[in-house]
């Protein structure tokens, strides 16, 4: 009697639901778009369901182009209940580049987003697949060097630092901030955190000039070597891109779910 109500119980059991609720974008720099993709997990049955990982990736034109996996442990899902599980994802520029050259400049790049977790219910696996398309914009990333180093007199001096950047894309792009530091023989020299909104057109070059305060004093030794061995600076730092609004829209392909 009590192995044919385990079988009728386990015979009942139901796969756990996964839908894709949202994709937040965290950051956006020249090197990668940082996701956060929202995974909506419901749980049918009369128990809870446990899953041990969540992984996922992205694929486009046939290609892996990131993958991430959720914190563990995850907590288990209650019997009936539903609950968020969040899995952080970093797509590298260069990697989505190549992809977006087989595509015109401007336009989108389809992707599939897919999973396989596995869930446990009462010591039963049960297997389950999922599969969310979109697009992302076939963006190209941005290039940029340091161009000049120069100094401006007067009571407040200052180093004038000369970005050029180039955005090779045919989307238009806003530069953030930059945050990072200028090095001299492998030793910062010169800190930057600047957070000036900077338009970057597509298929246009730009100059970025960063005003940083420097005592006079500080023009002796390696900090005066900024000016007359510029070319020898190394930048150690990185551009944070604005991210655009219907990207978030885009990558879901589909409008965003209204909050209860």
């Amino acid at each position: 009697m009590i192995c044919l109500t385990v079988f009728n119980v386990t015979g009942c059991i139901k796969p756990p639901k996964v839908s894709l609720s949202d994709i937040k974008v965290s950051s956006m720099s020249f090197r990668q778009l940082e996701l956060v993709c929202v995974f909506d997990v419901q749980n049918p049955n009369i128990f809870s369901a446990n899953l041990n990982a969540l992984d996922c990736e992205f694929q486009a034109s046939e290609k892996s182009i990131a993958s991430g996996s959720a914190v563990v442990p995850i907590p288990g899902i209650p019997a009936g209940g539903r609950s968020n599980v969040p899995v952080a994802v970093a797509i590298s520029l260069s990697d989505l580049s190549g992809v977006a050259k087989e595509y015109a400049h401007g336009k989108t790049v389809p992707y599939k987003l897919t999973s396989r977790p596995v869930f446990n219910v009462l010591g039963v696996s049960l297997p389950v697949s999922f599969t969310h398309s979109g697009k992302i914009p076939s963006m190209l990333a941005p290039k940029w060097k340091l161009k000049r180093i120069s100094l401006r007199k007067g009571l407040a001096p200052a180093f004038l630092v000369t970005f050029e950047i180039r955005n090779p894309s045919g989307i238009h792009l806003s530069l953030e901030g930059v945050k990072g530091a200028l090095r001299l023989a492998g030793k910062p020299v010169l800190e930057l955190d600047d957070t000036k909104l900077t338009e970057l057109p597509g298929g246009q070059t730009v100059e970025l000039v960063i005003p940083v305060r420097i005592r006079l004093t500080a023009l002796a030794g390696a900090a005066g070597k900024l000016i007359t061995d510029w070319r020898s600076v190394k930048f150690d730092g990185q551009f944070k891109l604005k991210t655009p609004l219907s990207l978030r829209k885009m990558l879901l392909g589909k409008p965003l779910r209204k909050k209860p």
